[in-house]
């Protein structure tokens, strides 16, 4: 049995934008507006943070339509590298960075979800959290095409709550202030400010964009759409990101933004009323579901894709007679999520691993120029536009945020990568297994 294509490019469009549109766009704002206190760079760092963001889906574009199968990095990795390489991602990712997110996001999505039930208890938020994954779960094992419809759900209703508040924003209420564009602050702000700690917090809020490149064993013809999925996709948030920010400023000056959590919320109070926050609120709750739903989808298709090469645990790659899902992969990392939710100690080992994706990105953009200077004879669908300066732009700016990482938190870095090596024992006792079973 194999994986059956079943998305056609708007699921894999809207996966991409329900993936990266999170709570992150409706708190993030808050901290910009302390660390950059000029409109003009405001606004303009998530312009910047989008192109830079396009550069990385201009990368991975090439490689997904090289190997439009499933498991996105560790299939890129391993063409270039090895399959070690590969598999190290995919062990951090099994134990830790797919079922660390579930559990976050479940979290998040029960502390907006608590004002519209009664949960006074610790235990009862948990035990909302533990349904919330098993029930998105639950939905993931009966089927790509039942999973990606909801995907489409989630992030439809959320599109379009978040075009209600940009457009009656900025064209119908009244409340807002253009002066507030103008406004500049007395503190000179150096340019190279742009790149530090803001520009990594909008980076962040960007992360998620390649995550068709997981499921490309499931998307119809894939040559063209993996690539232009992540095209139409970053391109997309790119446009929402700036869009909603412009709206924030439009309705508060950067004064009364700065170090505002729940910047969507008050926008819509100040722009409509106290009502129409809960709109805003029943949006968010709809992007982390949309991010839960994506993370479970993508999650999977990693392990079903190292354990059909014979270097991770067999059971992994059973495909279910009626559903044709990785019903094990999904059993497996819902179990791991709900222990991590349920025990809580998640939270310290994503902050461990965080220096880990970033490397496992840089890796990737220097897998491109790997794989044209020793594979110039592999199929490319679509060749990467603006080559090699798309690619080094991509590759030099994540190398700049892991340095920033690495030097403001060493101690932990190291344990990640730490963590990461850890799999190599495993790596080559999957490996001599396979051998010996003669695969």
């Amino acid at each position: 049995m194999h994986l059956k294509r079943r998305l056609n490019l708007l699921d894999a469009t809207l996966l991409i934008i329900g993936n990266v549109v999170g709570a992150g766009i409706f708190t993030t704002s808050g901290f910009l507006a302390g660390e950059l206190p000029q409109p003009l760079f405001f606004i303009g760092i998530w312009i910047i943070g989008g192109l830079l963001t396009l550069c990385g889906a201009l990368t991975y574009a090439e490689m997904a339509g090289m190997f439009p199968h499933s498991g996105g990095d560790y299939q890129f990795l391993k063409a270039a590298y090895g399959p070690w390489a590969g598999f190290l991602l995919g062990w951090v990712s099994f134990w830790i960075i797919n079922p660390g997110s579930i559990a976050a996001l479940s979290i998040a999505l029960v502390s907006y979800m608590k004002g519209f039930f009664f949960l006074n208890t610790v235990l009862s938020e948990k035990l909302m959290a533990v349904g919330i994954i098993s029930v998105l779960s639950f939905v993931n094992y009966r089927g790509v095409r039942l999973s990606g419809t909801t995907q489409d759900i989630f992030t439809s209703g959320n599109l379009i709550i978040v075009f209600v508040l940009i457009v009656g924003g900025l064209l119908v209420s009244q409340n807002g202030n253009w002066q507030h564009f103008t406004v500049v602050s007395p503190v000179s702000l150096p340019f190279g400010k742009l790149f530090g700690p803001a520009m990594i917090a909008v980076i962040f809020t960007y992360s998620g964009w390649f995550v068709t490149a997981y499921i490309g064993g499931e998307i119809k013809h894939p040559e063209r759409n993996l690539p232009l999925s992540l095209l139409l996709g970053t391109s997309i948030v790119t446009i929402i990101y700036t869009l909603i920010n412009v709206t924030y400023l439009y309705a508060l000056s950067l004064s009364r933004l700065k170090d505002v959590v729940n910047v969507a919320q008050v926008t819509a109070e100040t722009l409509f009323n106290r009502g129409f926050t809960q709109v805003v609120s029943f949006s968010i709750i709809l992007a982390i579901a949309a991010s839960i739903n994506a993370t479970i989808l993508a999650g999977t298709r990693i392990y079903y894709a190292m354990a059909s090469d014979n270097i991770f645990w067999s059971p992994l790659k059973k495909l279910h007679p009626m559903y044709n899902t990785p019903y094990v992969s999904v059993v497996s990392q819902t179990i791991l999520a709900c222990l991590f939710v349920m025990v809580g100690t998640f939270d310290q080992l994503l902050s461990y691993v965080v220096f880990v994706m970033i490397l496992s990105s840089i890796a990737t953009g220097v897998a491109h120029f790997a794989l044209r200077w020793r594979r110039p004879d592999l199929t490319r669908p679509y060749r990467t536009w603006g080559y090699p300066v798309v690619p080094l732009l991509f590759i030099s700016f994540y190398s700049w945020i892991a340095i920033q990482i690495a030097y403001a938190r060493p101690t932990t870095s190291v344990f990640g990568i730490l963590i990461t090596l850890s799999g190599l024992p495993f790596y080559i006792w999957y490996k001599r297994s396979a051998l010996q079973r003669g695969q």
